[in-house]
């Protein structure tokens, strides 16, 4: 009879602290904070997707789609990446750190995976909203082209391809775009 107890204890223990934890998880939640940290980190989305173990076009579908969210597992995953609790993680909206990524760089500099990750170039979201919208040149001008900042960017990257970074600066959220009033068909891009 005490071994039954020993074997239904353990059992029970377990499955009240699965309880507590599922408790106080909220899908939403999780999915704002991952997607928060992530545009935070500056890496791409394929690189997030393999540390997920998942695919890059299921993570735009869910940042395009409101009602879909990660599973626990990749929750867990992503909380391990970014240094975060898995609790707090999924139960309380946060705000990622402006040097997020020289905090993951310092965290994960022994994981050569990671490392790899953390140092290649930026994504362009990423540079245009912590390396772009903070350069003296661009924040000091009154709307630029597009080869002008190409010029600003590649002053911190010079080796960087900008193919698709018209159609960043347009969804960017830091970014006006307007029609040049000199030039035909051509945009100018300043802070908004």
């Amino acid at each position: 009879m005490n071994l039954k107890k020993e074997i239904i204890f353990p059992f029970i223990t377990h499955f009240r602290n699965s309880f507590v934890c599922m408790k106080i998880y909220d899908a939403q939640i999780a999915k704002e904070n991952i997607l928060n940290f992530f545009k935070k980190s500056g890496i791409t989305i394929e690189d997030f997707a393999n540390i997920l173990g998942t695919s890059d076009r299921w993570i735009k579908y869910i940042q395009a789609n409101e009602k879909y969210v990660f599973d626990v597992e990749i929750v867990k995953k992503a909380s391990a990446f970014f240094i975060v609790e898995y609790n707090i993680m999924s139960s309380t909206v946060l705000n990622p750190p402006n040097n997020l990524r020289q905090v993951l760089q310092k965290k994960h500099s022994k994981n050569p995976e990671y490392s790899k990750i953390l140092n290649d170039i930026p994504s362009i979201s990423f540079i245009i909203e912590n390396i772009l919208a903070i350069d003296e040149d661009f924040k000091n001008a009154n709307g630029l082209e597009l080869k002008y900042i190409k010029n600003i960017i590649k002053k911190y990257y010079p080796n960087m391809k900008l193919t698709t970074l018209s159609s960043e600066l347009k969804k960017s959220t830091v970014i006006e775009s307007s029609k040049s009033p000199i030039k035909i068909n051509k945009n100018l891009y300043k802070l908004k």
